[in-house]
């Protein structure tokens, strides 16, 4: 940690969207969860937001409900509902139920044979060149593919292109004009499902013909908002996953042996999504005072929960700054705690590994293609380099 710094004054600066925060959070967070677990502050970009910083407090967060509640709470005031990301029981626990059976192990891997296509054409196209710029000429799209397969059942990728950049505006640079777009989006594909149902099974089909709470079926304005969260997550982080992995393995080169096993998905890919932590943050806000970690906390207070600080609390994870496989870490927050634990993770799971086993069958012995201290984090919800440029050498 640099101590030359003045932490209990830049702290409670700290400003998600400001590109200059993201070379010093990780060390202000540990600062704080020594000495300030709990950061109030009022950045320009979200408002007055209270930031936690440790894993236990996170955790007995998310495990509240009743206590700290999602309605009306995601990270940055939005002017649209988020659906599930932004619901409390008993309406979170109807979009749970209707959406689940979609979003399963078993349900993903029917699009493995899809997704092990993308990967290869992609991969196709830089191969030859020995170098290839990880996240946009490879993760971006082969994500975009997936999502456009499985979840939306679009073939036409220039949408999805355009869905792609509206959900990067929005978790980089959130304004009320990238949130119109969003609801636009969000609005398009609704009504296209309304007005012909899917007849494949899938989310849009459970939308606009399941029931959803006390047997009715859901409100457009919340079936809007299941598709915009769809949006951001399946665009934004699976591609910051697959982008940061293979950067951590240009860094430890010893790293590509450990995931050309199969076995690396059982307990590896979570140590590699703890480090990475793409979801960086999501939203409570307090319903009654009450206290976290020995601090007050006020009705109506606006909490920020830090995953990524949570994921490197030393109490919880010694030597959390560094991967770890041996023996597995248990309990980690990469991709959530408590009811909002990510109802993407098992997409997200089987997509990384399907990446990571195509590439590593073509190309081996990746390098970065420029210095360490070029390679810059954007700032935002998620947790994503802004481009990864390797070489490599092609297997024989």
């Amino acid at each position: 940690m640099s101590a030359e710094r003045d932490w209990a004054s830049l702290v409670p600066t700290f400003d998600m969207f400001d590109p200059e925060h993201e070379e010093w959070k990780y060390d202000g967070f540990a600062w704080a969860r020594e000495h300030c677990p709990i950061i109030h502050g009022s950045p320009p970009s979200t408002g007055p937001r209270s930031i936690v910083t440790r894993y236990a407090d996170v955790r007995q967060i998310l495990e509240d409900p009743e206590t700290f509640s999602s309605a009306g709470s995601p990270p940055v005031p939005a002017p649209i509902r988020l659906g599930a990301l932004d619901a409390d029981p008993p309406e979170h626990t109807a979009f749970r139920r209707l959406l689940n059976p979609v979003f399963t192990r078993q349900f993903a891997l029917q699009f493995e044979p899809d997704m092990r296509a993308y990967a290869r054409e992609l991969i196709d196209a830089w191969v030859d060149r020995g170098e290839v710029e990880m996240l946009g000429e490879f993760a971006s799209p082969y994500v975009a593919r997936i999502l456009a397969r499985m979840v939306f059942d679009e073939t036409d990728m220039d949408k999805m292109e355009r869905a792609k950049q509206v959900v990067i505006r929005v978790a980089e640079r959130p304004d009320d004009e990238g949130f119109f777009d969003l609801a636009v989006l969000s609005a398009e594909y609704l009504a296209a499902a309304i007005d012909n149902p899917p007849e494949r099974e899938g989310m849009l089909r459970q939308l606009v013909t399941g029931e959803f709470l006390d047997g009715k079926p859901m409100t457009e304005d919340q079936a809007m908002g299941a598709i915009a969260s769809t949006f951001l997550g399946g665009l934004d982080t699976s591609r910051s996953a697959i982008a940061a992995i293979c950067l951590l393995i240009a860094q430890q080169p010893e790293l590509e042996e450990r995931v050309r096993d199969p076995r690396w998905i059982r307990n590896d890919m979570d140590e590699f999504i703890r480090l990475i932590s793409p979801v960086a943050s999501l939203g409570r806000i307090a319903t009654r005072d009450t206290e976290v970690g020995g601090c007050p906390v006020k009705q109506g207070e606006h909490l920020l929960l830090r995953f990524d600080s949570a994921n490197r609390d030393e109490t919880k994870f010694p030597n959390a700054d560094q991967l770890q496989f041996e023996p597995p870490r248990t309990g980690t927050a990469g991709f959530g705690l408590g009811i909002h634990r990510c109802i993407g993770m098992h997409l997200a799971r089987v997509q990384i590994a399907v990446a990571m086993e195509e590439i590593f069958a073509r190309v081996t012995n990746f390098k970065l293609a420029v210095p360490p201290e070029e390679i810059t984090w954007a700032p935002g919800i998620a947790n994503c380099p802004h481009a990864v440029p390797l070489r490599f050498d092609r297997v024989l």
